[in-house]
């Protein structure tokens, strides 16, 4: 534009300067320094760029015209200094602004900050006050839940016990994902044996090695490992892969049988508390979980009835000969009984021999309940008989028992393939007499009794 106006370079006739207003406005943008760079390239192209561009169109050649510089610093210089005092005070205050503006941000980001982490205390403390209500609100049926669960472990099935310790590790301490792993010392290693809130298809190995994790650490020194212990232990720092929260050791016997891994939990449910109650927890599950690995070494699984799922008479007389051993040294109390279908014969002809064994698996069930979980089934020398071990019961306890399952038995409505038959049980048994008391003696006493019944 300045161009087209030849006699009034760097627009300084005037009253209006795009040149200067130009470089305020870059000052009210950028700040002082561009304002000031903006002003010095407009006197630069002022005081060279128009002169020697109208020499080279006039055809003079490259040169200044004579002159030019004294009439432009004649009329430019008041100009340019009010130019320069004006883009350094404009600066000035967009510096100024800028300032308040960014401090006034960062209080609003640290106020958001300090907004967020609030809220977040507040979500924790909101979560553990709910944790606390929710503890005070179970303790009412914690205990007839637990009692059910121990019942269970006590079932002699070491496959459900193992799902009962779970499913109270979720339960009780609100475990999303845990799991149980069996020590084998003869190979090195951990074996999985159950989990909860664990896909098979994305889980890579279902062993893990004894030396350098932290499930082989508790196994080794039968110690539990809770995830606080990371910051004062450089050993347990460096096992650490972040796969434990509070790992436990399952003792049976005298030898850490394997370890209760809890993986993920709630942060609010993480505490003392939850580690006392999975202490508990395994307390309680111990002794039944030693009865059933010695009851899973003893039973195998082609040993089992295939209709009824209960094992036969040898593995019953294997059991028997290591409860009689124990006794010899614990002195405790033991009882066999034998139960026979009088009618089994005639039930088999009319509704197959198969209808009939899913009778005895519903008495072997009845038998369990009635005894609750502390009886172990049996198969027993004849079709007809079923057999439990019952520990700790002498021989008023089994004449008792004895009482209440036949009354149970001739209340429980029988069915076979939804049509209604009767039972005829009768039963034999024996307890513990003496220190010298044989398997043999066992099931002679209890077999005596039976036939006395048939007479």
């Amino acid at each position: 534009m300045n161009w087209f106006f030849p006699a009034d370079p760097g627009f300084l006739a005037g009253f209006f300067n795009p040149y200067v207003i130009l470089s305020l406005f870059i000052a009210v943008s950028l700040g002082k320094y561009y304002g000031f760079l903006a002003l010095g390239v407009s006197v630069v192209e002022v005081a060279l760029g128009l002169p020697l561009a109208r020499s080279l169109a006039a055809g003079t050649g490259f040169a200044i015209p004579a002159g030019s510089w004294a009439g432009l610093a004649r009329l430019g210089a008041v100009p340019l200094a009010l130019a320069i005092l004006e883009v350094y005070l404009l600066g000035i205050i967009r510096d100024s602004l800028t300032r308040g503006d960014r401090k006034a941000r960062e209080r609003l980001a640290s106020i958001s900050r300090g907004a967020g982490l609030l809220k977040r205390q507040v979500r924790a403390l909101q979560a553990a006050n709910q944790e606390l209500e929710e503890r005070i609100s179970r303790q009412e049926d914690s205990i007839t839940s637990l009692y059910s669960q121990v019942q269970v472990l006590s079932s002699q099935n070491l496959a459900k016990a193992i799902v009962a310790i779970l499913q109270m590790t979720e339960r009780y301490i609100g475990a999303t994902r845990c799991s149980i792993w069996q020590h084998r010392p003869a190979d090195k290693c951990l074996a999985f044996v159950g989990g909860i809130g664990r896909d098979p298809r994305a889980e890579t190995s279902t062993l893990l090695p004894d030396e350098g994790t932290i499930e082989g650490w508790v196994v080794r020194n039968a110690s539990m490992f809770s995830v606080k212990m990371v910051l004062s232990n450089e050993v347990l720092a460096r096992m650490d892969n972040g796969r434990n929260i509070i790992t436990l050791p399952i003792v049976i016997g005298r030898r850490a049988w394997g370890v209760l891994n809890v993986e993920e939990m709630p942060f609010a449910r993480y505490n003392l508390y939850s580690e006392r109650l999975l202490q508990v927890i395994l307390a309680l599950a111990e002794p039944a979980l030693e009865r059933a690995a010695e009851f899973d070494s003893v039973v195998r699984q082609e040993d089992m009835n295939p209709v009824t799922g209960l094992p036969s008479f040898p593995e019953l007389y294997a059991m028997l000969q290591i409860e009689t051993a124990r006794l010899a040294q614990e002195k405790g109390t033991l009882a066999v009984i034998v139960l026979e279908i009088a009618n089994f014969r005639d039930l088999v002809e009319e509704h197959g021999r198969e209808q009939v064994f899913l009778l005895m698996k519903d008495a072997a069930r009845l038998i369990e309940e009635a005894s609750g979980g502390q009886a172990r089934v049996f198969h027993y020398k004849a079709d007809a008989q079923l057999a439990m071990l019952y520990p700790r019961l002498d021989a008023d306890g089994a004449s008792l028992f004895a009482l209440t399952l036949l009354e149970k038995v001739n209340l429980m409505e029988w069915k076979v393939q939804e049509k209604r038959v009767y039972v005829e049980v009768i039963l034999g048994f024996a307890a513990r007499a003496g220190a010298a008391q044989s398997a043999d003696d066992f099931l002679d006493a209890a077999e005596r009794l039976l036939e006395m019944q048939k007479v």
